[in-house]
């Protein structure tokens, strides 16, 4: 209803109509799909998500560790619902870690190269999935569960959150209420080198449009007591070639 279309033009009459707009607005909740379908359409829309078929991203990363900060390069591959990379280069230190579509590994300086298990291999696996809403109610996103959680603020703004279960591992996706866009997720995951379950907050922001398709171009990950790091992309390619072999295992 418009105020603007209201034929009574008393004061009784317009007083009527802000009583229910105000009702409205406040009485309606969106459920579990609306808010999926928002964040779908906020991003681009399914097709211009469906028509990426490679993305790399690289850029800059700065790490603050116990040791000191640490900065260097950064290059991110992702073949959507199939594979995914992550490498880090700087003077002091280089790491690399993949999801082949079979086998999670990660291989630096001071450990060599490792077959992962476990979480740490089904979060290399789970960032395969370009964009989990997309992927809601799609045998693409196979064992994962969606559940609505009770709305946050995050930065003094009002959030949804949407809690997505994928290879054991919880994750809650912070949604701004205006823009549908991600700006937060958390998730939980089993590090047994040092201890057991840690909490991992990562930040998401500085959003470009690339071939129809919103994406973050900065990447803020938090590991209380461990490190922080910052990844910020000056490159994103959407369907460029890609050297397969990154993938592979060394």
């Amino acid at each position: 209803m418009r105020i603007d279309r209201v034929q009574n033009s008393t004061g009784v009459g317009l007083m009527m109509t802000l009583a229910v707009l105000v009702w409205t607005g406040t009485a309606q909740a969106q459920s579990l799909d609306e808010i999926i379908e928002a964040a779908v359409e906020a991003t681009g829309g399914r097709q211009a998500i469906e028509r990426i078929q490679t993305v790399r991203f690289t850029g800059s990363f700065s790490m603050d560790t116990e040791f000191g900060p640490i900065d260097g390069d950064v290059e991110v591959v992702i073949i959507p619902n199939q594979k995914m990379y992550q490498g880090l280069f700087s003077d002091l230190f280089t790491q690399r870690s993949a999801w082949d579509g079979s086998v999670a590994w990660q291989s630096d300086d001071l450990t060599g190269t490792v077959e992962l298990t476990g979480t740490a291999a089904a979060n290399l696996r789970n960032q395969a999935t370009l964009d989990w809403f997309q992927a809601y109610q799609n045998p693409a996103s196979g064992d994962a569960r969606y559940a609505k959680g009770d709305d946050e603020q995050v930065d003094g703004r009002d959030h949804f959150v949407v809690e997505i279960s994928a290879g054991g591992i919880p994750y809650r996706y912070f949604l701004d209420k205006e823009t549908y866009l991600v700006n937060q997720l958390m998730l939980e995951i089993d590090v047994p080198e040092i201890g057991g379950m840690i909490e991992v907050t990562v930040r998401v922001s500085d959003y470009k449009t690339f071939e129809g398709v919103q994406m973050a171009t900065r990447t803020q990950l938090s590991i209380p007591g461990i490190y922080e790091l910052d990844m910020r992309y000056s490159e994103t390619v959407i369907n460029g070639p890609v050297d397969q072999a990154i993938f592979t295992k060394p």
